[in-house]
């Protein structure tokens, strides 16, 4: 079998793919969060979120967790109820409570 007929196969094979991943994932939000910091944020974002009373003020969600860092090892992990992140932004260190439904941001 010549080049151009093997290339010709892989041109439309890799062609008739890109085409069923754009009508397969078209409209879903589909991520691939690999690093736990990212699979944590990306799970926080998607709950209810609740805030304590004087909590700082956030202008900008979207920059607000682009910014924020996980720190693992003061956070509490593993426990029955709900898991409790140590986040920092900004220099801005509080808590997060993540629980099934909802998201409790504390100072």
């Amino acid at each position: 079998m010549s080049f151009l007929k093997r290339l010709g196969f892989y041109l439309g094979g890799f062609s008739v793919g890109l085409i069923f991943l754009f009508f397969f994932f078209n409209g879903k939000r589909t991520q691939c969060n690999y690093a736990p910091s990212a699979r944590v944020l990306n799970d926080i974002q998607q709950k209810k979120w609740a805030f304590e009373d004087g909590f700082f003020a956030i202008n900008d969600t979207v920059q607000w967790f682009k910014n924020m860092d996980i720190r693992f090892s003061e956070s509490v992990i593993g426990i029955d109820s709900c898991n409790v992140y140590v986040l920092e932004v900004d220099d801005k260190i509080f808590s997060v409570e993540n629980c099934t439904d909802t998201a409790f941001f504390k100072r």
